[in-house]
């Protein structure tokens, strides 16, 4: 009986250790791959936090034209604005070339055309917005108003049109920028 008994305290002892190195590591991989998953841009008024590991930057590699439905299932961008002060602030969201990374790259004559990307965005209180990339005047998608001590979470989505006269495969690509700014100052963009 004594036997027994010591027998059990071991046993749970061992399981209090497993336990204990199983949250201990949980936690430790968690906060390892969401601090890289996620880049925030902060101001004064406004965070902007930009979900995937590659943050605000736009990157179509494959030149496959799809059709609206099947696009609006691609690859998403998420991010959150969210209103630091108690008062309400206007924003904007802009979709722009990445003229540095092209310049960088010298991949400028491999651009896809504007007129042949489209982009879809929408936040969670709407339906999806579609536009042709070309038709953005200055980049500008969305201009808004968010109120006091709120979010708004993003999801934008580009692709190919269909309707697209290039040949698939080839090493046509785009590279771009998601940018905010907070009536007319620049919050989220990757400076360098």
């Amino acid at each position: 009986m004594l036997n027994s008994i010591k027998y059990r305290k071991k046993e749970i002892l061992i399981i209090v250790i497993i336990l204990t190195f199983a949250l201990v590591a949980t936690y430790n991989i968690y906060y390892k791959f969401s601090d890289k998953e996620s880049t925030d841009y902060n101001t004064d008024t406004l965070d902007v936090t930009f979900h995937e590991k590659n943050g605000d930057q736009i990157n179509i590699t494959r030149h496959t034209p799809v059709t609206d439905s099947v696009g609006l299932s691609s690859k998403a961008y998420t991010f959150t604005i969210k209103n630091n002060t108690n008062k309400s602030i206007k924003y904007s969201i802009n979709i722009n070339d990445n003229d540095e990374l092209y310049k960088s790259d010298k991949c400028n004559k491999y651009k896809i055309p504007k007129n042949i990307i489209k982009l879809s965005i929408h936040n969670d209180r709407e339906k999806n917005n579609i536009y042709n990339l070309s038709d953005l005047i200055n980049g500008n998608v969305i201009n808004r108003i968010i109120k006091a001590n709120r979010e708004e979470n993003y999801t934008v989505r580009f692709w190919i049109s269909n309707k697209s006269t290039q040949n698939t495969g080839t090493k046509m690509h785009y590279h771009g920028i998601i940018k905010v700014e907070d009536e007319g100052a620049l919050v989220a963009t990757t400076i360098k």
